[in-house]
């Protein structure tokens, strides 16, 4: 599926995390809402793999992607 879909379904939760089928097994997109104790303010995007977790910062080609995954 193209990119908006996939980030409706991750920002409504029906989905946990998007990925690219071309990553590797590990590497999923997820969502994080602050919660009250949060210090931030706004929601944000970050990849979670088995080395850790990072803003996720897109590039057009992956915006761009026609074969977005949801899980």
């Amino acid at each position: 599926m193209n990119f908006g879909p996939a980030f409706e379904f991750l920002k409504s939760g029906e989905t946990e995390s998007m990925r690219l089928p071309h990553w590797e097994k590990d590497v999923v997109i997820k969502v994080q809402f602050p919660g009250v104790n949060s210090k931030m303010t706004a929601p944000y995007l970050y990849v979670d793999s088995r080395y850790e977790k990072v803003p996720w910062k897109e590039t057009m080609i992956e915006l761009f992607s026609s074969n977005w995954e949801v899980s």
